[in-house]
């Protein structure tokens, strides 16, 4: 009869306990043996712009048309809710808490004397949309100022932008402030950055950006994002900071996605953000609540990754050198406590030429119901999940 001791049976019971104890803890759902992802929709030569909070309606551009219109369908009977245009191709897309109404940013001609240098597209048109009446209202921001100085809205409730201030040359986000529509009236102001600011590295005489990645909640109430080497996450109600943590000297999050409900914080970390350059690279999953490891995953996810609502996937993006020069952009979903991969679609095949890599971009998201995963790059692909 073999016999065990007391630090042995201590190790059995906890390889045993662990996973579940995680499960219950991090509000995972039981792991399933396999994923399968069936095309549902296909939308070509259209690019996501946007995925409503509730995960109902899908904002794409449709970038090959005349004016580059935009739609907002359904997800559902797939029915177009809204079309129109803007003055330019939009610079971004975002939806309200409400789910009804979105903010676009848009180029958009401005006197000179509004931007103070230059002709032309020289302002930002900072355009809300009210979906079920079609009425805008619109904002111009000038930019172009040799000081550079400018901003960044993210919607994060119904009446409620949060601004990224950013100045200086090169330019730098400074702070983070909560204003209210329709005036714009400053709420609450804090440093973007909680620690001092190291120097930027140089290449060939340019300082490269050291602030990476910037995700809000689906419910609008958590804010991930990482500057230099430091990950952290704030509430968006008073900005206060829930946790912030250190990353390993020499390496960077280039990506930070955080969950539905802000319950978890994903950061691809690499020392390089040029993929075939990489040394190091991993996915770190941290608990939304207090910043604690949560799982690591020995993948690349710095070409675009997310999360699944209920907490129990990860979609990982991946561009890989096809057969003739081509790039495929291949995207794989894994389970997130354990890294198993259950499953992989080809969203796109880029063929051979100078532009390849660039059009090969793809970005990925799941719906509120984790019943679609959504890719998009040159065109959208819409994914039914089913998991067994």
């Amino acid at each position: 009869m073999a016999t065990f001791s007391r630090r042995e049976l201590v190790r059995w019971f906890g390889s045993v306990t662990a996973p579940l104890c995680a499960r219950v803890l991090f509000g995972s759902p039981a792991a399933p043996n396999e994923v399968k992802l069936s095309l549902a929709r296909e939308f070509p030569k259209s690019s996501m712009r946007a995925l409503s909070p509730d995960g109902m309606k899908l904002c794409l551009e449709d970038w090959n048309e005349r004016g580059y219109p935009v739609r907002v369908l359904d997800i559902g009977d797939w029915n177009a809710l809204y079309t129109g245009r803007f003055h330019s191709r939009t610079l971004g897309v975002s939806f309200f808490a409400d789910s009804e109404t979105i903010l676009v940013r848009a180029l958009t001609s401005a006197p000179d004397k509004t931007c103070g240098v230059g002709k032309g597209n020289c302002a930002h048109d900072d355009v809300i949309l009210d979906l079920r009446t079609g009425q805008r209202t619109g904002r111009v921001l000038p930019f172009g100022d040799p000081t550079i100085v400018g901003e960044r809205y993210y919607p994060v409730s119904d009446r409620t932008l949060l601004d990224a201030h950013y100045e200086g040359k090169p330019a730098q986000t400074e702070t983070l402030a909560l204003v209210q529509l329709p005036d714009y009236r400053e709420t609450v102001k804090v440093p973007y950055a909680t620690q001092p600011r190291k120097p930027r590295p140089l290449v060939s005489g340019i300082a490269l950006s050291t602030e990476y990645g910037f995700s809000i909640s689906d419910d609008r109430r958590t804010i991930a994002y990482a500057f230099d080497d430091v990950l952290l996450c704030r509430q968006t109600e008073d900005l206060a900071v829930i946790w912030t943590r250190r990353i390993e000297p020499e390496l960077k999050a280039f990506n930070v996605v955080v969950s539905a409900h802000g319950s978890r914080v994903a950061a691809a970390i690499a020392d390089n953000a040029v993929s075939h350059l990489q040394r190091a690279s991993y996915i770190a999953v941290y608990d939304g609540r207090d910043g604690s490891d949560v799982a690591r995953l020995q993948q690349d996810g710095t070409e675009g990754m997310a999360l699944s609502p209920d907490g129990g996937l990860i979609a990982i993006v991946r561009g890989e050198p096809g057969t003739k020069g081509e790039v495929v952009t291949t995207v794989r979903v894994h389970e997130l406590l354990s890294g198993r991969m259950l499953a992989s679609v080809d969203h796109d095949r880029i063929k051979n030429g100078r532009h390849r890599w660039l059009e090969a971009g793809c970005q990925v998201a799941f719906t509120s119901d984790s019943k679609y995963m959504i890719t998009s790059g040159m065109a959208t692909r819409v994914w039914t999940i089913e998991r067994f």
